[in-house]
């Protein structure tokens, strides 16, 4: 059942595909319908809100720009747009010679108890001490966790940007979950 409904999308893929080939126009749909994620995926990643938006924005014209040459892969149209949207986040980091900014942003979430410094504290500490821990994983483990959690995909979905089985995925997931936790658990006994 889970194949045929993938094997479905993927159909749909490929005709929203065959007509972005034929009127440039259509990136407007997959504008809106992958932009939120992409910004989301990459606030996390990088957690600047503009630099996002402008990645995002490169996204999409980077799509524009390669559809003469843009050939079909029997993939997800979603699995091209994250790999785009990762690569262009390497060449910000490559041309700004600079490490991912760990403010958070107070435009996207206001968290509850704000005047309880103790709070402030406590969550400034957990967010550090997972920064950290995300940074020790390895990069598949990163890749992993990022499209799950922070990009927000499906276990399926998730298997479909790496070209793998949804059952592969689900595990991949649990394992980079499991190695996660090791390494917090470690970090508290520091």
């Amino acid at each position: 059942m889970q194949d045929e409904t993938r094997e479905r999308a993927l159909e749909q893929d490929f005709a929203l595909f065959q007509r972005l080939k034929q009127d440039p126009a259509v990136v407007g749909e997959l504008y809106d319908r992958f932009a939120g994620k992409l910004y989301s995926f990459l606030l996390k990643r990088c957690g600047h809100k503009e630099t996002a938006e402008d990645l995002v924005s490169h996204t999409f014209m980077r799509l524009l720009e390669s559809l003469p040459t843009l050939e079909w892969k029997n993939a997800p149209l979603s699995a091209w747009l994250y790999q785009v949207a990762s690569n262009a986040l390497i060449d910000h980091y490559r041309k700004a010679s600079t490490r991912r900014d760990t403010d958070l942003d107070t435009d996207e979430w206001d968290p509850p108890g704000e005047d309880d410094p103790a709070w402030n504290v406590e969550l400034n500490i957990e967010s550090e001490s997972l920064r950290l821990a995300l940074q020790r994983l390895s990069p598949r483990d990163q890749q992993v966790l990022d499209l799950r959690f922070f990009a927000g995909l499906e276990t399926s979905e998730v298997a479909d940007q790496l070209g793998i089985t949804a059952n592969h995925a689900a595990v991949l997931v649990y394992r980079a979950l499991g190695r996660l936790r090791q390494i917090l658990e470690l970090n508290e006994k520091i």
